[in-house]
Protein backbone atom coordinates (compact mmCIF):
# COMPACT_ATOMS: atom_id res chain seq x y z
CA UNK A 1 0.00 0.00 0.00
CA UNK A 2 1.36 3.38 -1.23
CA UNK A 3 1.95 5.54 2.15
CA UNK A 4 0.05 8.84 2.49
CA UNK A 5 1.97 12.44 1.30
CA UNK A 6 3.34 14.57 3.99
CA UNK A 7 2.38 18.77 3.48
CA UNK A 8 5.66 18.83 2.13
CA UNK A 9 4.84 15.98 -0.55
CA UNK A 10 1.90 17.53 -1.75
CA UNK A 11 3.31 21.19 -2.08
CA UNK A 12 5.79 19.49 -4.29
CA UNK A 13 3.40 17.46 -6.32
CA UNK A 14 1.95 20.34 -7.49
CA UNK A 15 4.64 21.07 -9.47
CA UNK A 16 4.11 18.02 -11.36
CA UNK A 17 0.48 18.78 -11.77
CA UNK A 18 1.23 21.79 -13.81
CA UNK A 19 3.37 19.91 -16.27
CA UNK A 20 0.64 17.39 -16.74
CA UNK A 21 -1.75 20.47 -16.88
CA UNK A 22 -4.06 19.60 -14.26
CA UNK A 23 -4.93 21.00 -10.25
CA UNK A 24 -3.86 18.71 -7.66
CA UNK A 25 -7.75 17.63 -5.68
CA UNK A 26 -7.09 14.55 -3.45
CA UNK A 27 -6.83 12.38 -6.20
CA UNK A 28 -6.49 8.74 -5.21
CA UNK A 29 -3.55 6.70 -5.88
CA UNK A 30 -4.40 4.81 -9.00
CA UNK A 31 -5.16 7.67 -10.20
CA UNK A 32 -1.85 9.87 -9.81
CA UNK A 33 0.26 6.07 -10.72
CA UNK A 34 -1.54 5.33 -13.34
CA UNK A 35 -2.46 6.69 -16.62
CA UNK A 36 -5.13 9.19 -15.74
CA UNK A 37 -8.63 8.69 -16.63
CA UNK A 38 -8.32 11.07 -19.41
CA UNK A 39 -5.03 9.82 -20.97
CA UNK A 40 -6.74 6.47 -20.61
CA UNK A 41 -9.44 7.38 -22.60
CA UNK A 42 -7.35 9.51 -25.12
CA UNK A 43 -5.04 6.17 -25.22
CA UNK A 44 -7.77 3.99 -25.96
CA UNK A 45 -8.84 6.03 -28.66
CA UNK A 46 -5.91 5.76 -30.36
CA UNK A 47 -5.12 2.52 -29.72
CA UNK A 48 -8.85 1.64 -31.21
CA UNK A 49 -7.48 3.47 -34.03
CA UNK A 50 -4.43 1.71 -34.58
CA UNK A 51 -6.49 -1.54 -34.09
CA UNK A 52 -8.59 -0.89 -37.21
CA UNK A 53 -5.07 -0.60 -38.99
CA UNK A 54 -3.75 -3.91 -37.85
CA UNK A 55 -6.79 -5.61 -38.66
CA UNK A 56 -7.59 -4.10 -42.13
CA UNK A 57 -4.37 -5.59 -43.19
CA UNK A 58 -4.99 -8.66 -41.57
CA UNK A 59 -8.30 -8.54 -42.53
CA UNK A 60 -7.35 -8.34 -45.96
CA UNK A 61 -4.66 -10.79 -45.84
CA UNK A 62 -7.40 -13.56 -44.26
CA UNK A 63 -9.76 -12.74 -46.59
CA UNK A 64 -7.84 -12.95 -49.53
CA UNK A 65 -6.74 -16.62 -48.38
CA UNK A 66 -10.82 -17.54 -47.72
CA UNK A 67 -11.93 -16.69 -51.14
CA UNK A 68 -9.77 -19.53 -52.55
CA UNK A 69 -10.91 -21.67 -49.55
CA UNK A 70 -12.99 -23.91 -51.80
CA UNK A 71 -11.51 -24.08 -54.98
CA UNK A 72 -8.08 -25.74 -54.39
CA UNK A 73 -6.23 -26.68 -57.49
CA UNK A 74 -8.26 -24.11 -59.32
CA UNK A 75 -5.78 -22.10 -61.51
CA UNK A 76 -7.12 -18.58 -61.83
CA UNK A 77 -7.31 -16.81 -64.78
CA UNK A 78 -6.32 -13.35 -66.26
CA UNK A 79 -7.56 -10.30 -64.52
CA UNK A 80 -11.39 -9.74 -65.19
CA UNK A 81 -12.60 -6.38 -67.14
CA UNK A 82 -15.54 -4.60 -66.18
CA UNK A 83 -17.08 -6.07 -69.25
CA UNK A 84 -16.78 -9.17 -68.66
CA UNK A 85 -18.49 -8.07 -64.92
CA UNK A 86 -21.61 -6.90 -66.40
CA UNK A 87 -22.24 -9.81 -68.97
CA UNK A 88 -21.99 -12.30 -66.20
CA UNK A 89 -24.13 -10.47 -63.70
CA UNK A 90 -26.60 -9.97 -66.94
CA UNK A 91 -26.37 -13.92 -67.64
CA UNK A 92 -27.46 -14.69 -63.81
CA UNK A 93 -31.01 -14.64 -64.64
CA UNK A 94 -30.40 -17.62 -67.14
CA UNK A 95 -30.36 -20.67 -65.33
CA UNK A 96 -28.14 -23.26 -66.64
CA UNK A 97 -24.88 -24.89 -66.56
CA UNK A 98 -23.17 -21.36 -67.46
CA UNK A 99 -24.39 -19.72 -63.96
CA UNK A 100 -21.54 -21.36 -62.03
CA UNK A 101 -19.26 -19.96 -64.52
CA UNK A 102 -20.71 -16.77 -64.52
CA UNK A 103 -21.03 -16.81 -60.37
CA UNK A 104 -16.96 -17.54 -60.23
CA UNK A 105 -15.90 -14.85 -62.68
CA UNK A 106 -17.74 -12.23 -60.19
CA UNK A 107 -16.07 -13.81 -57.54
CA UNK A 108 -12.97 -12.88 -58.68
CA UNK A 109 -13.67 -9.66 -60.49
CA UNK A 110 -14.89 -8.65 -56.72
CA UNK A 111 -11.52 -9.70 -55.42
CA UNK A 112 -9.69 -7.46 -57.77
CA UNK A 113 -11.63 -4.22 -56.05
CA UNK A 114 -14.16 -1.96 -55.07
CA UNK A 115 -14.65 -0.61 -58.90
CA UNK A 116 -15.56 -4.04 -59.98
CA UNK A 117 -18.82 -4.64 -56.87
CA UNK A 118 -19.62 -0.98 -58.60
CA UNK A 119 -19.63 -2.40 -62.32
CA UNK A 120 -21.81 -5.43 -60.46
CA UNK A 121 -24.28 -3.05 -58.66
CA UNK A 122 -25.28 -0.65 -62.44
CA UNK A 123 -26.95 -3.99 -63.36
CA UNK A 124 -30.65 -4.14 -63.21
CA UNK A 125 -31.76 -6.42 -60.39
CA UNK A 126 -27.99 -7.84 -59.71
CA UNK A 127 -28.03 -8.35 -56.14
CA UNK A 128 -31.74 -9.71 -55.74
CA UNK A 129 -30.61 -12.12 -58.59
CA UNK A 130 -27.36 -13.23 -56.60
CA UNK A 131 -29.47 -13.39 -53.35
CA UNK A 132 -32.00 -15.40 -55.08
CA UNK A 133 -29.34 -17.99 -56.13
CA UNK A 134 -27.83 -17.61 -52.46
CA UNK A 135 -31.05 -19.11 -50.95
CA UNK A 136 -31.63 -21.31 -53.83
CA UNK A 137 -31.41 -25.20 -53.78
CA UNK A 138 -28.27 -25.72 -55.97
CA UNK A 139 -25.74 -26.10 -52.89
CA UNK A 140 -22.64 -25.25 -55.67
CA UNK A 141 -23.87 -21.99 -57.18
CA UNK A 142 -25.16 -21.51 -53.40
CA UNK A 143 -21.57 -21.68 -52.04
CA UNK A 144 -20.83 -19.31 -55.10
CA UNK A 145 -23.34 -17.07 -54.49
CA UNK A 146 -22.07 -16.83 -50.49
CA UNK A 147 -18.77 -16.49 -51.74
CA UNK A 148 -19.54 -13.40 -53.86
CA UNK A 149 -21.75 -11.94 -51.25
CA UNK A 150 -18.71 -11.93 -48.81
CA UNK A 151 -16.09 -10.33 -51.40
CA UNK A 152 -18.84 -7.74 -51.70
CA UNK A 153 -19.58 -7.09 -48.25
CA UNK A 154 -15.26 -6.37 -48.42
CA UNK A 155 -16.18 -3.34 -50.43
CA UNK A 156 -17.16 0.10 -49.60
CA UNK A 157 -20.02 1.47 -47.08
CA UNK A 158 -22.23 1.27 -49.35
CA UNK A 159 -21.78 -1.87 -50.60
CA UNK A 160 -21.65 -3.56 -47.33
CA UNK A 161 -24.74 -1.63 -46.08
CA UNK A 162 -26.65 -3.04 -49.38
CA UNK A 163 -25.87 -6.11 -48.32
CA UNK A 164 -26.88 -5.85 -44.69
CA UNK A 165 -30.12 -4.59 -44.93
CA UNK A 166 -31.05 -6.96 -48.22
CA UNK A 167 -29.07 -10.11 -47.28
CA UNK A 168 -28.39 -10.09 -43.52
CA UNK A 169 -31.32 -11.74 -42.28
CA UNK A 170 -30.85 -15.14 -45.12
CA UNK A 171 -26.69 -14.94 -43.37
CA UNK A 172 -28.06 -14.92 -39.55
CA UNK A 173 -30.77 -17.90 -40.41
CA UNK A 174 -27.70 -19.95 -42.70
CA UNK A 175 -25.38 -19.35 -39.03
CA UNK A 176 -27.54 -22.26 -37.96
CA UNK A 177 -27.81 -24.18 -41.03
CA UNK A 178 -25.70 -26.94 -39.92
CA UNK A 179 -23.76 -27.12 -43.05
CA UNK A 180 -19.99 -26.32 -42.23
CA UNK A 181 -19.29 -24.48 -45.33
CA UNK A 182 -22.17 -22.23 -45.77
CA UNK A 183 -21.77 -21.33 -41.56
CA UNK A 184 -17.99 -20.59 -42.37
CA UNK A 185 -18.97 -18.51 -45.38
CA UNK A 186 -21.86 -16.52 -43.37
CA UNK A 187 -20.08 -15.90 -40.31
CA UNK A 188 -17.10 -14.06 -42.17
CA UNK A 189 -19.61 -12.16 -44.10
CA UNK A 190 -21.45 -10.85 -41.28
CA UNK A 191 -17.78 -10.31 -39.63
CA UNK A 192 -17.20 -8.02 -42.89
CA UNK A 193 -20.39 -5.98 -42.22
CA UNK A 194 -19.71 -5.71 -38.63
CA UNK A 195 -16.15 -4.52 -39.28
CA UNK A 196 -17.63 -1.61 -41.44
CA UNK A 197 -19.75 0.60 -39.34
CA UNK A 198 -21.56 1.34 -36.34
CA UNK A 199 -24.86 1.19 -38.40
CA UNK A 200 -24.06 -2.26 -40.11
CA UNK A 201 -23.63 -3.61 -36.49
CA UNK A 202 -26.49 -2.02 -35.01
CA UNK A 203 -28.67 -3.55 -37.65
CA UNK A 204 -26.81 -6.92 -37.28
CA UNK A 205 -27.70 -6.93 -33.80
CA UNK A 206 -31.60 -6.11 -34.21
CA UNK A 207 -31.16 -9.02 -36.43
CA UNK A 208 -30.51 -11.73 -33.78
CA UNK A 209 -26.66 -12.08 -34.40
CA UNK A 210 -25.10 -12.77 -31.21
CA UNK A 211 -27.05 -16.25 -30.02
CA UNK A 212 -26.39 -18.19 -33.16
CA UNK A 213 -22.84 -16.64 -33.14
CA UNK A 214 -22.03 -17.58 -29.91
CA UNK A 215 -23.12 -20.83 -30.45
CA UNK A 216 -21.17 -21.41 -33.76
CA UNK A 217 -17.82 -21.14 -30.82
CA UNK A 218 -18.31 -25.03 -30.25
CA UNK A 219 -18.39 -26.06 -33.81
CA UNK A 220 -15.99 -29.03 -34.51
CA UNK A 221 -14.92 -26.88 -37.23
CA UNK A 222 -12.20 -24.78 -36.52
CA UNK A 223 -12.90 -22.78 -39.88
CA UNK A 224 -16.09 -22.08 -38.44
CA UNK A 225 -14.99 -21.08 -35.40
CA UNK A 226 -12.59 -18.40 -36.55
CA UNK A 227 -15.29 -16.91 -39.02
CA UNK A 228 -17.69 -16.94 -35.58
CA UNK A 229 -14.98 -15.33 -33.65
CA UNK A 230 -13.80 -12.71 -36.44
CA UNK A 231 -17.29 -11.74 -36.39
CA UNK A 232 -17.91 -11.29 -32.78
CA UNK A 233 -14.87 -9.16 -32.46
CA UNK A 234 -15.75 -6.99 -35.01
CA UNK A 235 -19.51 -6.46 -33.76
CA UNK A 236 -17.81 -5.92 -30.11
CA UNK A 237 -15.08 -3.19 -30.94
CA UNK A 238 -17.12 -0.33 -30.45
CA UNK A 239 -20.42 -0.98 -28.49
CA UNK A 240 -20.83 -1.76 -24.78
CA UNK A 241 -24.36 -2.76 -25.39
CA UNK A 242 -23.25 -5.39 -28.10
CA UNK A 243 -20.58 -6.44 -25.49
CA UNK A 244 -23.22 -6.85 -22.98
CA UNK A 245 -25.85 -9.25 -24.55
CA UNK A 246 -22.45 -11.19 -25.54
CA UNK A 247 -21.49 -11.83 -21.74
CA UNK A 248 -25.18 -12.27 -21.15
CA UNK A 249 -24.87 -15.70 -24.00
CA UNK A 250 -22.09 -17.38 -22.23
CA UNK A 251 -19.56 -15.74 -24.91
CA UNK A 252 -16.91 -16.08 -22.08
CA UNK A 253 -17.26 -19.61 -21.06
CA UNK A 254 -17.10 -20.99 -25.24
CA UNK A 255 -14.21 -18.70 -26.09
CA UNK A 256 -12.33 -20.08 -23.29
CA UNK A 257 -11.74 -23.57 -24.68
CA UNK A 258 -10.14 -21.85 -27.85
CA UNK A 259 -7.33 -20.11 -25.52
CA UNK A 260 -4.60 -22.78 -25.83
CA UNK A 261 -1.59 -22.41 -28.25
CA UNK A 262 -0.60 -24.82 -31.46
CA UNK A 263 0.59 -24.21 -34.49
CA UNK A 264 -2.73 -25.69 -36.07
CA UNK A 265 -4.54 -22.82 -33.97
CA UNK A 266 -3.40 -19.91 -34.02
CA UNK A 267 -5.97 -18.22 -36.68
CA UNK A 268 -8.53 -19.47 -34.12
CA UNK A 269 -6.60 -17.98 -31.21
CA UNK A 270 -5.88 -14.85 -32.50
CA UNK A 271 -9.61 -13.85 -33.36
CA UNK A 272 -10.67 -15.66 -30.11
CA UNK A 273 -7.86 -12.75 -28.27
CA UNK A 274 -9.80 -10.37 -30.29
CA UNK A 275 -12.83 -10.69 -28.97
CA UNK A 276 -11.89 -10.75 -25.41
CA UNK A 277 -9.67 -7.60 -26.22
CA UNK A 278 -12.38 -5.64 -26.68
CA UNK A 279 -14.34 -6.86 -23.78
CA UNK A 280 -11.70 -5.97 -21.85
CA UNK A 281 -11.40 -2.24 -23.49
CA UNK A 282 -14.58 -0.99 -21.56
CA UNK A 283 -13.61 -2.06 -18.12
CA UNK A 284 -17.13 -2.95 -17.56
CA UNK A 285 -16.88 -6.85 -17.76
CA UNK A 286 -13.20 -6.70 -15.80
CA UNK A 287 -15.27 -8.87 -13.05
CA UNK A 288 -16.79 -11.58 -15.66
CA UNK A 289 -13.45 -11.94 -17.24
CA UNK A 290 -11.73 -12.87 -13.68
CA UNK A 291 -14.39 -15.07 -12.42
CA UNK A 292 -14.30 -17.14 -15.42
CA UNK A 293 -10.38 -17.36 -15.10
CA UNK A 294 -9.83 -15.63 -18.45
CA UNK A 295 -6.71 -13.25 -16.85
CA UNK A 296 -5.23 -16.11 -15.85
CA UNK A 297 -5.33 -18.25 -18.62
CA UNK A 298 -4.24 -14.94 -20.80
CA UNK A 299 -1.42 -14.86 -18.75
CA UNK A 300 -0.40 -17.88 -18.83
CA UNK A 301 -0.60 -17.98 -22.62
CA UNK A 302 1.58 -14.95 -22.50
CA UNK A 303 4.90 -16.70 -20.65
CA UNK A 304 4.46 -19.38 -22.75
CA UNK A 305 4.59 -17.24 -26.13
CA UNK A 306 7.58 -15.23 -24.79
CA UNK A 307 9.86 -18.03 -25.24
CA UNK A 308 8.75 -19.03 -28.86
CA UNK A 309 10.76 -17.26 -31.36
CA UNK A 310 10.05 -15.54 -33.24
CA UNK A 311 7.09 -14.04 -31.55
CA UNK A 312 3.68 -14.34 -33.02
CA UNK A 313 2.05 -11.49 -34.24
CA UNK A 314 -1.38 -12.45 -34.56
CA UNK A 315 -1.41 -13.65 -31.06
CA UNK A 316 0.71 -11.68 -28.90
CA UNK A 317 -0.89 -7.98 -30.10
CA UNK A 318 -4.00 -8.89 -28.83
CA UNK A 319 -3.20 -10.85 -25.87
CA UNK A 320 -1.01 -7.85 -23.95
CA UNK A 321 -3.74 -5.48 -25.63
CA UNK A 322 -6.50 -7.06 -24.08
CA UNK A 323 -4.22 -7.69 -20.23
CA UNK A 324 -3.24 -3.67 -20.40
CA UNK A 325 -6.89 -3.27 -20.55
CA UNK A 326 -7.21 -5.30 -18.06
CA UNK A 327 -4.78 -3.97 -15.54
CA UNK A 328 -6.03 -0.40 -16.59
CA UNK A 329 -9.19 -1.23 -14.30
CA UNK A 330 -8.72 -1.52 -10.62
CA UNK A 331 -5.78 -3.07 -9.02
CA UNK A 332 -7.01 -6.20 -8.01
CA UNK A 333 -6.86 -7.51 -11.43
CA UNK A 334 -3.29 -6.57 -11.83
CA UNK A 335 -2.27 -8.33 -8.57
CA UNK A 336 -4.36 -11.56 -10.16
CA UNK A 337 -2.17 -11.20 -13.23
CA UNK A 338 0.88 -10.94 -11.45
CA UNK A 339 -0.07 -14.20 -9.59
CA UNK A 340 2.20 -15.77 -12.03
CA UNK A 341 5.48 -15.32 -11.21
CA UNK A 342 6.78 -15.42 -14.78
CA UNK A 343 4.81 -12.60 -16.37
CA UNK A 344 7.01 -10.09 -15.36
CA UNK A 345 10.71 -11.84 -17.01
CA UNK A 346 8.09 -12.59 -19.96
CA UNK A 347 6.90 -9.26 -20.43
CA UNK A 348 11.13 -8.48 -20.50
CA UNK A 349 11.21 -10.68 -23.37
CA UNK A 350 8.42 -9.08 -25.38
CA UNK A 351 10.62 -5.64 -24.89
CA UNK A 352 13.46 -7.22 -26.31
CA UNK A 353 10.97 -8.51 -29.11
CA UNK A 354 11.73 -7.70 -32.76
CA UNK A 355 7.67 -7.35 -33.14
CA UNK A 356 7.27 -3.45 -32.50
CA UNK A 357 3.80 -4.60 -31.62
CA UNK A 358 4.45 -6.19 -28.58
CA UNK A 359 7.55 -4.05 -27.31
CA UNK A 360 4.42 -1.11 -27.60
CA UNK A 361 2.11 -3.32 -26.08
CA UNK A 362 4.31 -4.64 -23.53
CA UNK A 363 4.63 -0.98 -22.22
CA UNK A 364 0.91 -0.61 -21.85
CA UNK A 365 0.74 -3.22 -19.78
CA UNK A 366 3.51 -2.17 -17.71
CA UNK A 367 2.21 1.56 -17.28
CA UNK A 368 -1.03 -0.18 -16.41
CA UNK A 369 0.54 -2.27 -13.84
CA UNK A 370 2.70 -0.06 -12.47
CA UNK A 371 -0.01 1.27 -9.97
CA UNK A 372 0.89 -1.23 -7.55
CA UNK A 373 3.77 -0.44 -5.63
CA UNK A 374 5.48 -4.32 -5.75
CA UNK A 375 5.78 -4.11 -9.51
CA UNK A 376 7.06 -0.88 -10.05
CA UNK A 377 9.87 -1.52 -7.52
CA UNK A 378 10.37 -4.87 -9.66
CA UNK A 379 9.99 -2.64 -13.28
CA UNK A 380 12.58 -0.26 -11.78
CA UNK A 381 15.15 -2.41 -9.45
CA UNK A 382 14.91 -5.32 -11.66
CA UNK A 383 16.74 -6.23 -15.20
CA UNK A 384 13.38 -5.28 -16.81
CA UNK A 385 13.89 -0.87 -16.40
CA UNK A 386 17.22 -0.75 -18.87
CA UNK A 387 14.80 -2.71 -22.19
CA UNK A 388 12.68 -0.20 -20.70
CA UNK A 389 14.63 3.04 -21.10
CA UNK A 390 15.93 1.27 -24.74
CA UNK A 391 12.41 2.41 -26.05
CA UNK A 392 12.73 6.06 -25.52
CA UNK A 393 14.57 6.46 -28.93
CA UNK A 394 12.32 4.57 -30.72
CA UNK A 395 9.37 5.75 -32.99
CA UNK A 396 6.62 7.91 -31.76
CA UNK A 397 3.94 4.97 -30.58
CA UNK A 398 6.77 3.39 -28.56
CA UNK A 399 8.68 6.46 -27.30
CA UNK A 400 4.81 7.57 -25.71
CA UNK A 401 4.58 4.62 -23.82
CA UNK A 402 7.71 4.31 -22.40
CA UNK A 403 7.92 8.01 -21.07
CA UNK A 404 4.03 7.39 -19.46
CA UNK A 405 5.61 4.24 -18.03
CA UNK A 406 8.40 6.00 -16.50
CA UNK A 407 6.22 8.73 -15.02
CA UNK A 408 4.43 6.36 -13.69
CA UNK A 409 7.27 4.73 -12.27
CA UNK A 410 8.88 8.36 -11.10
CA UNK A 411 5.58 9.62 -9.30
CA UNK A 412 6.47 6.44 -6.64
CA UNK A 413 9.05 8.82 -4.80
CA UNK A 414 12.17 9.72 -4.29
CA UNK A 415 13.99 6.25 -4.09
CA UNK A 416 12.94 4.78 -7.22
CA UNK A 417 13.12 8.67 -8.88
CA UNK A 418 17.15 8.33 -7.90
CA UNK A 419 17.22 4.89 -9.08
CA UNK A 420 15.79 5.74 -12.44
CA UNK A 421 18.28 8.94 -12.66
CA UNK A 422 21.15 6.68 -11.84
CA UNK A 423 20.44 4.11 -14.20
CA UNK A 424 20.80 7.00 -16.47
CA UNK A 425 16.94 8.07 -17.39
CA UNK A 426 18.02 11.64 -17.66
CA UNK A 427 20.43 10.80 -20.79
CA UNK A 428 17.28 8.90 -22.56
CA UNK A 429 15.04 11.57 -22.20
CA UNK A 430 16.55 15.27 -22.37
CA UNK A 431 17.10 14.50 -26.35
CA UNK A 432 13.80 14.43 -26.04
CA UNK A 433 13.07 17.48 -25.75
CA UNK A 434 13.80 18.73 -29.01
CA UNK A 435 10.75 16.45 -30.12
CA UNK A 436 7.29 18.10 -31.90
CA UNK A 437 4.94 16.36 -30.41
CA UNK A 438 3.18 18.06 -27.22
CA UNK A 439 2.24 15.17 -25.73
CA UNK A 440 5.53 13.50 -25.57
CA UNK A 441 7.04 17.04 -24.70
CA UNK A 442 4.40 17.01 -21.79
CA UNK A 443 5.70 13.43 -20.93
CA UNK A 444 9.27 14.52 -21.50
CA UNK A 445 9.28 17.76 -18.94
CA UNK A 446 7.18 15.68 -16.13
CA UNK A 447 9.91 13.29 -16.11
CA UNK A 448 12.51 16.08 -16.34
CA UNK A 449 10.89 17.84 -13.62
CA UNK A 450 10.40 15.34 -11.29
CA UNK A 451 14.33 13.65 -11.35
CA UNK A 452 15.33 17.25 -10.54
CA UNK A 453 13.10 17.86 -7.64
CA UNK A 454 12.91 14.63 -5.89
CA UNK A 455 16.80 13.42 -6.34
CA UNK A 456 19.74 14.75 -5.07
CA UNK A 457 21.96 14.77 -8.37
CA UNK A 458 19.40 15.28 -10.56
CA UNK A 459 19.65 18.89 -11.30
CA UNK A 460 23.28 18.77 -11.94
CA UNK A 461 23.01 15.87 -14.24
CA UNK A 462 20.37 17.83 -16.51
CA UNK A 463 22.06 20.93 -16.82
CA UNK A 464 26.07 19.00 -17.17
CA UNK A 465 25.88 16.15 -18.32
CA UNK A 466 22.48 16.72 -20.47
CA UNK A 467 22.67 19.93 -21.52
CA UNK A 468 19.26 20.20 -20.19
CA UNK A 469 18.93 24.17 -20.27
CA UNK A 470 19.77 24.51 -23.60
CA UNK A 471 16.89 22.62 -24.51
CA UNK A 472 14.73 24.25 -21.86
CA UNK A 473 15.81 27.28 -23.34
CA UNK A 474 14.27 26.80 -26.62
CA UNK A 475 10.68 25.71 -25.44
CA UNK A 476 10.12 29.24 -23.50
CA UNK A 477 8.81 30.00 -26.48
CA UNK A 478 7.31 27.40 -28.09
CA UNK A 479 3.93 27.90 -29.93
CA UNK A 480 2.26 25.50 -27.01
CA UNK A 481 0.98 27.41 -23.50
CA UNK A 482 1.06 24.53 -21.38
CA UNK A 483 4.77 23.39 -22.70
CA UNK A 484 6.10 27.54 -22.67
CA UNK A 485 4.51 27.29 -19.02
CA UNK A 486 6.67 23.75 -17.94
CA UNK A 487 9.38 24.93 -19.46
CA UNK A 488 9.57 28.47 -17.91
CA UNK A 489 8.65 26.40 -14.56
CA UNK A 490 11.46 24.56 -14.36
CA UNK A 491 13.86 27.04 -15.39
CA UNK A 492 12.90 29.71 -12.58
CA UNK A 493 12.31 26.82 -9.92
CA UNK A 494 15.42 25.31 -10.10
CA UNK A 495 18.13 27.25 -12.07
CA UNK A 496 16.65 30.70 -11.19
CA UNK A 497 19.36 32.40 -9.90
CA UNK A 498 22.29 31.13 -13.50
CA UNK A 499 19.32 32.99 -15.49
CA UNK A 500 20.12 35.64 -13.40
CA UNK A 501 23.85 35.09 -13.60
CA UNK A 502 23.52 35.27 -17.46
CA UNK A 503 21.20 38.21 -17.33
CA UNK A 504 23.66 39.79 -15.02
CA UNK A 505 26.52 39.12 -17.37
Amino acid sequence: MAKLMSQEDKKTSGSLALLFGRKESGMERKSQYKHRAKNVAKIRQRHKEEELAIRKDRKEKLLSSKRFRFIDGEELSDEISHDEVLSAARSLQKPGPHRQENLRTLRQAFSQGTAYIDTFFKVDNALNLLVGIYTGNDSAQQLEAAWCITNISAGTTDHSLAICKQVAPYLVTYLSSGIPQLQDQSAWTLGNLAGDSAECRQLLQAQGIIPPLVQLLQSPNKSVVQSAAFALSNLAKESTDICSEMIKASVIQHLLPHLSFSTENVSVLAEVSWVLTYLATSGLFLEELSTQGVITKIVSLLVSLSDIQPHEPQIVTPLLRCLGNICSGPDKYTLEAKQNAELLPSLCKFLSSDLRHARKETLWVLSNMTGDIDVCKEVTFGPILSHVLEQVPAAFDIKSEALYLLCNLACHGEDICTHLVESKMLQAVVPVLKTHDVEVLNLALALCEMAIRMTPNGKNIFEKECEGMAKLEALEYHSNEAIRTAANHILDMYYGDKEEEVKMT
